[in-house]
């Protein structure tokens, strides 16, 4: 069962909700995969690698005081060795998850959106959890924005390594307000568009 926890940010207005998976579980059913690290990666986003940070091969197991892979891979994923980073920059998202193997202290997240909102997850707040770089250990993080609107999400380490594979986001869909306005604009648009078609130009002929 996935366990739910509700982390309060800085702002009390903002509620940032993270719930863990015990295993590389699809990605909830509003989410879609947008990073796979096998050469997927879906139109809109992208992944920017920084410092010491790369894609390792699954198959070829544990690299010693380098990189493991997420239990269960044997294809692609990333690993972000100390003071690396992963910048991810998307179109409005209310939602990411994200498949972490060995989750780690020093492993970081921070999210940055719309309105201020600037958050930044680390060790247990991150995984839902504190596993101290368990190798045994995958879990599918989902962190869910509310109704917050995120454009950016930094993945980072100060240590070796943060593992991660299947990025998956939920794009931010207008709220019902918003959507009135746009059927309203479209309506006023196509009164405007009948009305000039309706208009009778005055033509001037010329006679000889």
């Amino acid at each position: 069962m996935a366990a739910a926890a509700t982390v309060s940010l800085a702002a009390p207005a903002h509620a940032l909700t993270v719930i863990a998976s015990p295993v590389d579980t699809p990605p909830p059913a509003d989410q879609f995969v947008i990073y796979d690290f096998d050469g997927y990666v879906a139109p809109g986003y992208t992944l920017t690698l920084s410092g010491a940070a790369g894609t390792f091969d699954g198959s070829l197991g544990l690299f010693p005081g380098v990189a493991a892979p997420p239990p269960g891979t044997t294809t692609n994923y990333l690993a972000i060795r100390a003071g690396g980073a992963a910048t991810l920059d998307t179109p409005l998202i209310s939602a990411v998850s994200v498949y972490i193997g060995s989750p780690d202290a020093y492993n970081a997240i921070r999210f940055i959106g719309l309105n201020g909102f600037d958050e930044t997850l680390t060790g247990a707040a991150l995984a839902g959890g504190a596993f101290n770089g368990d190798q045994t250990i995958g879990r599918r993080m989902t962190y869910n924005f509310g109704s917050d609107r995120v454009t950016k999400v930094i993945f980072y380490s100060t240590g070796n390594s943060f593992e991660l594979d299947n990025i998956a986001v939920a794009t931010a869909v207008p709220e019902p307000a918003t959507w009135a306005m746009m059927i309203v604009g479209f309506g006023l648009m196509g009164a405007a568009v009948r009305r000039r078609r309706q208009t009778a130009w005055p033509v001037a002929y010329a006679h000889a």
